[in-house]
């Protein structure tokens, strides 16, 4: 779990639409705001990297009071390579918005 955490982690260096990752273990969530500073919550800008998720294969779940956190829970048989894929999706979907 430490893994697909801390690689999407490093993604909050490259999009300041991420709020923050948190979570143990392969439950993790990743909240995505307008403004690092006022945590404004980021509903539109999550729907967008939601649907654009699924088209590049990678299915997620999205929630929070304001609909503005992925919830993700791979399957116990996620490797390195299933992560990579993850964040390299993530990655390319908010580098769209």
């Amino acid at each position: 779990g430490a893994y697909p955490k801390r690689r999407l982690t490093e993604l909050q260096d490259k999009h300041d639409v991420i709020g923050i990752v948190r979570g143990d273990g392969l439950m993790l969530g990743m909240e995505l705001v307008k403004d690092r500073a006022t945590k404004e919550h980021a509903p539109a800008e999550t729907a967008q990297v939601f649907e654009r998720m699924k088209e590049l294969g990678v299915l997620i779940g999205k929630g929070g009071m304001n609909g503005s956190v992925f919830r993700i829970k791979p399957p116990m048989c996620m490797t390195m390579a299933d992560a990579d894929f993850l964040a390299d999706a993530m990655d390319q979907a908010m580098g769209e918005l």
